[in-house]
């Protein structure tokens, strides 16, 4: 497939663009300035303004899907997430490419598949206040991908780590993944490539944890 990678540069996109290339697909990396990524055959680097969908609309002109990891890191009110999803959908509905996955976090979603203590404590008492503002701009980022005409797929995280990856991973359709505390960056890479080619994932929220 024809894949291109938004957020190609983050500890989770990087990891996506190598998967992606060593299963053998064709990747157009965007990026907004500088990076290590290394060179590869398969591989398109396209610096750009993300924010621009006239500047980043050549990227995705002819991909099979496109793939969303962009967020932000910042303490206070942030609208990254969601100005990138806004200004992606643009492009991808100007050049006609409808698939796309994009990231966002289950922190703030509490309800059917969490335990007692995650429902009811951890998620409302202690993540939503801790993460208002990066889970605020999430919620609306997805609310743009949803709004579109494309073909969305949702992969809502949890704690993301950088350790070695497990190698599997446990999906919830539309409800939370119990216990699901956290998972490697490269198991989120993994399950976000999977989703890509499921069928079955095209309008669906899907959770994911280890």
């Amino acid at each position: 497939m024809r894949l291109t990678i938004f957020g190609a540069s983050g500890r989770t996109g990087g990891r996506l663009v190598r998967q992606a290339l060593a299963a053998g697909h064709q990747v157009t990396a965007v990026v907004r300035g500088p990076h290590s990524i290394p060179d590869h055959p398969q591989l398109e680097v396209v610096a750009a303004d993300v924010m621009n969908p006239g500047y980043i609309a050549e990227a995705i002109r002819g991909a099979d899907a496109v793939l969303d990891t962009i967020g932000s890191n910042d303490k206070g009110p942030t609208t990254v997430a969601t100005d990138a999803a806004l200004s992606i959908t643009k492009a991808m509905e100007t050049v006609d490419v409808q698939r796309i996955v994009l990231v966002g976090n289950s922190a703030r979603i509490a309800g059917p598949g969490d335990d007692w203590c995650t429902r009811f404590v951890v998620k409302p008492l202690i993540l939503r206040p801790l993460l208002r503002h990066r889970l605020d701009d999430m919620a609306a980022a997805e609310h743009a991908v949803r709004d579109s005409a494309l073909d969305w797929t949702i992969i809502r995280a949890p704690q993301l780590t950088d350790k070695p990856a497990k190698g599997r991973y446990r999906t919830a359709v539309e409800r939370n993944v119990t216990f699901g505390i956290r998972i490697s960056r490269d198991d989120l890479a993994t399950c976000m490539l999977d989703s890509v080619a499921d069928p079955r994932a095209i309008g669906a929220h899907i959770n994911v944890a280890s």
